[in-house]
């Protein structure tokens, strides 16, 4: 039996993959979350960093998950972004030739943390419930096609586009449009009112109502 539950690594075309057990429950990741402490929720905005186009954070928060199962806290996502980029200095990132101040990157990863706990909890929440053929998330996919999870339903492949219907969301979302082509996927646009999620700590997330909510927006 392999240690550290690794399943394989392969290696091909110069490319290395590793694929790895990844038996969480919900329950295991709600109790996880619901210790977590979150603070991006009043940090001020810069419009310099809110518009660049930032490596994605994506990578950080899935490889560190990926390496221990465990959901990193804020702190542990932001550090190791900063060690993927290259670290700081004197209060200072440089991006693709750019500078930019660290504190205002900071503040948007932290904005994007919630969303990435909810997205990781709805993926796993949509497993459990097993009325999924297949359920799977692509950071690669996610990043540059803009495809969120799929799922296969009655034999067929749906891109669940999970967002809060807040501005923010909503507004983040057009974005996405404006990046990306759907018209070649079934996309379900699953707009969420922020109300409708539960406290697990200072985090909000998916039920298994909203579930039942996706399955009704699937076309019949």
């Amino acid at each position: 039996m392999f240690l550290k539950k690794i399943i394989d690594v392969k290696i091909s075309r110069k490319t290395i993959s590793v694929s790895r057990e990844a038996n969480i429950s919900t329950r295991e990741l709600e109790d996880q979350i619901s210790k977590l402490q979150f603070s991006g929720e009043r940090n001020p905005k810069t419009p310099q960093v809110e518009n660049a186009p930032l490596p994605p954070f994506i990578q950080s928060f899935y490889y560190l998950f990926f390496k221990s199962l465990r959901i990193p806290t804020e702190k542990e996502f932001c550090d190791y972004y900063l060690e993927l980029i290259g670290g700081s200095l004197n209060g200072k990132v440089v991006i693709d030739g750019e500078t930019y101040d660290l504190d205002p990157v900071i503040y948007r990863m932290k904005r994007t943390y919630p969303s990435l706990l909810r997205d990781l909890h709805f993926l796993y929440l949509l497993e459990e419930s097993g009325l999924f053929e297949e359920v799977e998330y692509s950071m690669h996919k996610d990043f540059y096609n803009g495809l969120d999870i799929k799922v296969r339903y009655s034999q067929k492949d749906y891109f669940v586009s999970l967002f809060i219907d807040s501005a923010r969301g909503t507004y983040y979302k057009a974005r996405k449009r404006t990046r990306h082509d759907y018209t070649e996927v079934n996309e379900i646009e699953f707009n969420v009112e922020f109300s409708t999620l539960k406290s697990f700590g200072s985090i909000y997330l998916l039920t298994p109502e909203h579930i039942k909510i996706l399955i009704d927006r699937i076309p019949k």
